[in-house]
């Protein structure tokens, strides 16, 4: 069988491999990058902050949840009364919030802000529908309030309420990542499946080299061995005949050169006497 079509073949293969295997671990990969974006999730605790002290960086933001719901029973999403995607707290979860703080434990800076009222919330920033957005930490993303946290620990005391914080840079980065993974796996496999066809279709259609170089060989002895019945002994005999033509007319031009030179009785060695004056 042609190489050629067996190359293509495995590449195809390999291909699609590679594409089911990104498949299959695209959902582990997403729900761990979810899961780091969790930074904080409990009571009176304590965690970690860092890369959050410079207040003018860009970023998507860190979003404080408790699990309750927003004012009108909504849990985020598109709110109709406003229009938007913006909510307000009740007015028993703002007071709850107001007493919640996050402090630096060494330097004593307190970098929870709260929010009660047009919080935008999509109902993308947490887990899922159960938790709704407090507040936020460092700064905020939209009037730029706050000083950014040191990097360091901090404490939280929000009075036995648990609470979920979370990075929606992570949020973000797990969405696409999801996307961007699902669009390269499901083109791996069709690009694989592809050159898998295309190796079949070759290996069908193309012809094997050793199989056709053995029939031109054949062909080829058989041409020589017709040659050699019809028109080699003809090519032996002309030359045969050329050259007994050739020998024919050299024997022929000794005869003459023979009949032209004059009979000598003359030994070998003798010569003539001259006649005396």
């Amino acid at each position: 069988m042609n190489k050629v079509p067996m190359i293509v073949i495995g590449l195809g293969i390999i291909i699609t491999l590679i594409g089911i295997i990104v498949l299959s671990n695209l959902g582990e990969d997403t729900i761990e990058t979810l899961e780091d974006g969790v930074l904080y999730e409990g009571a009176d605790g304590e965690m970690k902050i860092t890369d959050r002290s410079n207040p003018d960086k860009e970023t998507m933001g860190v979003y404080v949840h408790i699990e309750s719901t927003y004012e009108g029973g909504g849990e985020g999403g598109y709110n109709e009364r406003h229009g938007n995607y913006t909510w307000n707290l009740t007015k028993s979860d703002c007071n709850l919030i107001r007493t919640f703080t996050l402090t630096h434990n060494e330097e004593g800076t307190q970098v929870f802000i709260p929010r009660c009222n047009y919080i935008e919330d999509d109902g993308g920033s947490a887990q899922d529908d159960d938790w709704i957005v407090v507040g936020t930490l460092c700064t905020t993303t939209w009037n730029q309030t706050g000083d950014g946290c040191p990097d360091g620990t901090y404490t939280w005391d929000t009075g036995g309420e648990v609470i979920m914080v979370y990075d929606l840079d992570k949020l973000i980065e797990g969405i696409f990542g999801a996307v961007l993974g699902a669009l390269g796996s499901f083109g791996a496999c069709c690009c694989g499946i592809v050159i898998l066809l295309i190796g079949i279709i070759m290996a069908f259609t193309m012809d094997d080299p050793e199989t056709r170089y053995a029939g031109d060989n054949q062909d080829s002895n058989l041409f020589n061995q017709g040659t050699a019945e019809k028109g080699g002994v003809k090519a032996s005999s002309g030359w045969d005949e050329k050259e007994d033509y050739i020998r024919k007319e050299e024997t022929e031009e000794d005869e003459e050169t023979k009949k032209e030179e004059p009979e000598s009785n003359k030994r070998e060695g003798e010569y003539n006497i001259p006649p005396p004056e």
